[in-house]
């Protein structure tokens, strides 16, 4: 293990902002994982846990210690069921990679999640999602470690209080823990999701009817190129806000005023909009605030155009977050979380 002191953190935040860390580690399993956090036990300092950095808004340098989960690992497991297959994922592996690895291997289920940014240990914290998938769907269990006692535990995926980007890893009861793998159950019959409509749309302007896994993995990648920028080009951290959800009440009223309101209801009877349709309707799509600013071909993506910082990015979000509780009366909530 190798403690590092004034680590410039640049390369572990997808906005690319020049923050440093007071100390820093890169730890590849869970005893060096424990062996950290005993170290910052004893110098009695703080710790901040980093992935892949793709949903964390740095706003100051770091004091403390850094460390940066990079447990590698991918491990098929034993399955009674020939249709399916079970995995063990490090969570210090790129997530994309993993999406790219699984369908070369003929194991399906994750296609619809590609480009998603970070890594797989972030993938249940957040409940990933993208047309029409979650991973909640094909995690069957999460490998933690207590950060207090050290002590190593599998928490079953009915236990994870999966949400819309919600989980219990982001709530008090679940805040001790570090995620140092999954466990996936992927199915083996390529049979891939098609219901969300920009998906389709995009399968049937290629003149697709019944997509393989991989056509839709192919244009889940093509849309997200389209709309989302590269990370490595342009400093964000994909999707900043999450997509509001009304009761009818609340639509009923917002459609006198906004009658082409796209909504999509859910299955207990409220309302998802679209966050990105609310901040473009409000002008702020393509807005700049000197080196930050809205993507101008996604309103969902805050952007660090170069040299900018976290607060800014921060003062940024809450401007659009207030404009929209005023033009609409709906409080968009942040998915990274801002330090």
């Amino acid at each position: 293990m190798n403690i590092e002191s004034s680590k410039p953190l640049r390369e572990f935040n997808s906005f690319g902002f020049d923050i440093s860390a007071e100390y820093f580690v890169s730890v590849h399993n869970t005893n060096e994982l424990a062996e950290a956090l005993e170290w910052s036990k004893k110098k009695n300092i703080s710790v901040l846990i980093l992935g892949g950095g793709s949903n964390t808004v740095l706003t100051r340098n770091v004091d403390g210690l850094v460390i940066h989960i990079a447990i590698d690992g991918y491990n098929e497991l034993p399955v009674a069921d020939e249709n399916y297959a079970n995995l063990n994922v490090g969570a210090g592996v790129n997530w994309h990679q993993l999406v790219i690895k699984t369908l070369s291997k003929k194991l399906f289920g994750l296609e619809n999640l590609a480009m998603i940014p970070g890594s797989a240990g972030a993938a249940p914290i957040q409940n990933i999602g993208a047309y029409g998938s979650e991973i909640k769907e094909v995690i069957t269990s999460v490998e933690v470690l207590d950060k207090t006692t050290s002590e190593l535990s599998v928490i079953n995926n009915s236990d994870c209080a999966f949400g819309y980007r919600h989980s219990i890893f982001k709530t008090n009861a679940g805040s001790n823990y570090v995620v140092t793998a999954i466990n996936l159950k992927l199915c083996r019959l390529d049979n891939p999701r098609i219901e969300y409509q920009a998906l389709r749309d995009v399968l049937n302007q290629q003149g697709i009817e019944n997509p393989t896994s991989q056509q839709v993995f192919n244009s889940v990648s093509e849309i997200r190129r389209t709309k989302l920028p590269d990370p490595t080009q342009l400093g964000n951290a994909g999707s900043f806000f999450k997509n509001p959800v009304i009761d009818r009440h609340q639509l009923d009223t917002l459609k006198q005023t906004y009658y082409k309101l796209p909504h999509f209801e859910q299955p207990d009877g409220t309302f998802k909009l679209p966050a990105a349709w609310l901040i473009e309707q409000a002008g702020w799509k393509g807005h700049r605030a000197g080196p930050v600013g809205v993507h101008s071909k996604q309103a969902l993506v805050l952007v660090n155009h170069g040299g900018g910082n976290g607060q800014q990015i921060a003062i940024l979000a809450e401007q659009v977050r207030n404009d929209i509780q005023q033009k609409f009366g709906i409080a968009l909530e942040r998915e990274p979380v801002i330090y």
